[in-house]
């Protein structure tokens, strides 16, 4: 069992830039026809400052290796029984290109299910600006199968 003492430990907090060039690639690779995700100059007449973040582009700031895998060497956990159970992103704003975002990632309940056969593990970032303002936040459960 995964020690419940985990609830509430924060990692490192970790600086992330908005890159242009990969949030086009991402806004592509999902198919997006918006062009507001993916061509600055239509951004720019919606009234953005750059290219807009697809609400989903979080998760490519808060997959490191050091966030993920650190974490779950620190917890002691097979990656072998490892699931991805769910992802939920909540904006406070649309994020454009070129900003700078600080992300701290905490894990904010740990609980089991079926006698212990089933761990979840639910891990959250909270992103700020660099004006220290709520930009959002990336959660997500892990499924952990022991037996």
């Amino acid at each position: 069992m995964i020690d419940r003492s985990f609830i509430g430990f924060e990692m490192e907090p970790f600086d992330a830039t908005l890159e242009k060039g990969q949030m086009e690639l991402f806004a592509k690779a999902l198919g997006e026809k918006n062009s507001i995700y993916c061509d600055e100059a239509v951004a720019r007449t919606e009234g953005y400052a750059s290219i807009v973040a697809l609400p989903t582009y979080l998760i490519r700031l808060g997959t490191r290796d050091d966030l993920t895998y650190g974490l779950f060497d620190k917890l002691g956990i097979d990656l072998a029984k490892l699931l991805h159970g769910e992802q939920e992103f909540i904006l406070e704003r649309p994020l454009c290109a070129g900003e700078s975002l600080r992300g701290v990632k905490k894990i904010i309940d740990i609980f089991d299910k079926k006698d212990g056969a089933l761990e979840f593990v639910v891990t959250e970032i909270q992103y700020h600006d660099e004006k220290g303002r709520f930009a959002g936040t990336d959660r997500c459960t892990f499924v952990i199968r022991n037996r």
